[in-house]
């Protein structure tokens, strides 16, 4: 047999009649690593399965074509290995056509962003200018804006740059105090393990980063969202007669009508003051955020209270592989005062991708579906196309985030802390990948607490401090991304109380 070495082009593989695409959830491999052919090389995540990727031949890894988090399609290229293997011959190595630019080194064709017109998609730059806008701190939106002739330049960005860019108008505000409240029920892993065949505890982690969540006893979201309420105001030093206004996010309200915010301000004893609910699933705590922002640059109002609290096992479907084990309850708070104490609240970004609106949803209870015309009592449960959630949120969470960098002219790697609603251990591992951030400046407190909806970057946030890992001028972005689909993000720079 001959020894003659070659390199071969490795493809996306198929996996099914249905499957067009799948999602590189991470590499075990590295360019000039030597692989043994069936030697797992990759996990990739498709709509139905998580599964290993084996190496078709044994050789020198010499070029890997996809990053964490990239959308691959079916018989795309994959990486490039240095074979003596004459059974892929047939895979040899062609060099790729000169085409438009991408970022991605798997090229325009396999890689998707969840924007549903021509303004929000992927924008038309050389690898070297869009390495400098990521370095800048500049999102797509924002590049477009920048004067130049024909296609975008460096020296183009650099012009624009020296000029100041565009006014942040941005208000600065302030979290005067956090709260945060769980249930003392724990759910653990292994209470699902004989629901579903083919799955234990250690998948559970595996696909979700969850070991426990903690589930509702008897306790209602307006019940959560009051403790929360209460240690937010205990920690800010604002009494309750000092609030002016209660917004409260929340998909799982006690009942459609009224405002849940109302009767929590009846609990906190506050005065007749503005209360109102705000649904953006899983985006919401950081919308009360921006909204807060708002008033509170009127001069009316001075103390904004902007609770999250979610009841997610209510709603959740035992029988779903989906969503079974994916969600917990909870609720977190935070005072968002005007006066100048507390962490300072500056850069908020809000969006939406309503290309995604079917990807997350709960059919029964609104107008489209009264309770007389439920089909079934699943419509009562939360339904989610995984496939489609991953992809997209891996897209959208990046999105947000370089546009809150780009807002606040602070370059990605200069943040101190990411904290991210806790959607998925994998999906925040993904999007660290893919805006080459340290993944270990993203916080993450899903393994315990599971995906909390709106309620989890305030209690991310108060597990973060309760750590001692963030200090005095750490900056912290905020991002979260939800159903319909919603997408937020916003700066804190941490002030410690002297």
């Amino acid at each position: 047999m001959s020894s003659e070495e070659f390199v071969v082009t490795i493809p996306m593989p198929f996996h099914g009649e249905s499957i067009v695409d799948g999602v590189l959830v991470h590499w075990l491999i590295e360019p000039g690593d030597r692989v043994s052919k069936g030697q797992n090389i990759a996990e990739i995540e498709t709509e139905k399965s998580v599964w290993e990727f084996e190496a078709p031949c044994a050789g020198e890894v010499v070029t890997l074509r996809a990053a964490p988090g990239d959308v691959v399609e079916v018989k795309a290229p994959l990486l490039e290995i240095r074979t003596s293997d004459r059974n892929v011959r047939h895979l040899l190595f062609t060099e790729p056509q000169k085409a438009e630019p991408e970022t991605s080194p798997v090229g325009p064709q396999t890689v998707r962003s969840p924007g549903g017109n021509g303004s929000s998609g992927r924008l038309d730059v050389s690898p070297r200018v869009r390495k400098f806008l990521l370095e800048s701190g500049i999102d797509d939106e924002e590049a477009r804006r920048i004067p130049t002739e024909g296609r975008l330049t460096v020296e183009a960005v650099e012009a624009y740059l020296k000029t100041g860019g565009p006014p942040v108008g941005a208000v600065t505000s302030y979290l005067a105090g956090i709260g945060a409240y769980t249930p003392e029920r724990v759910v653990r892993n292994d209470v699902f393990t004989s629901q579903f065949d083919g799955i234990d505890e250690d998948y559970i982690e595996k696909v979700t980063g969850i070991r426990e969540r903690r589930w509702v006893n008897g306790e209602s979201t307006s019940d959560m969202a009051y403790a929360a309420a209460k240690e937010a105001l205990e920690s800010s030093n604002v009494s309750a007669a000092d609030i002016d206004m209660i917004i409260l996010a929340t998909t799982t309200p006690d009942m459609p009508l009224p405002a849940t915010s109302c009767l929590v301000q009846q609990k906190l004893g506050c005065r007749d003051i503005p209360a109102f609910d705000l649904q953006a699933a899983c985006s919401g705590w950081l919308y009360g955020l921006s909204i807060a922002q708002q008033f509170l640059k009127t001069g009316t109002y001075r103390n904004i209270l902007v609770v999250a609290s979610e009841a997610m096992s209510r709603f959740t479907d035992p029988s779903d592989r989906a969503t079974a084990f994916l969600f917990g309850d909870g609720a977190g708070a935070a005072v968002v005062s005007s006066q100048s104490t507390g962490h300072e609240l500056s850069e908020t970004v809000l969006k939406a991708y309503s290309s995604g609106y079917d990807i997350i949803y709960r059919k029964a209870g609104g107008a489209i579906m009264p309770p007389r015309l439920m089909e079934s009592p699943k419509d009562e449960y939360w339904f989610m196309d995984g496939g489609r959630m991953f992809r997209s949120a891996v897209d959208a969470f990046t999105d947000v985030i370089q546009a809150v960098s780009s807002r606040a002219k602070t370059a990605i790697r200069d943040f101190n802390w990411f904290v991210p609603h806790q959607a998925n251990e994998r999906i925040l591992k993904s999007v660290a990948s893919r805006v080459k951030a340290l993944p270990e400046k993203f916080f993450s407190n899903i393994r315990h607490l599971g995906n909390t909806s709106a309620a989890s970057i305030p209690l991310a946030l108060k597990d973060l401090a309760r750590q001692k890992k963030v200090k005095n001028g750490d900056r912290v972005l905020l991002c979260a991304v939800g159903a319909g689909l919603t997408s937020a993000g916003a700066v804190l720079t941490w002030k410690d109380r002297t």
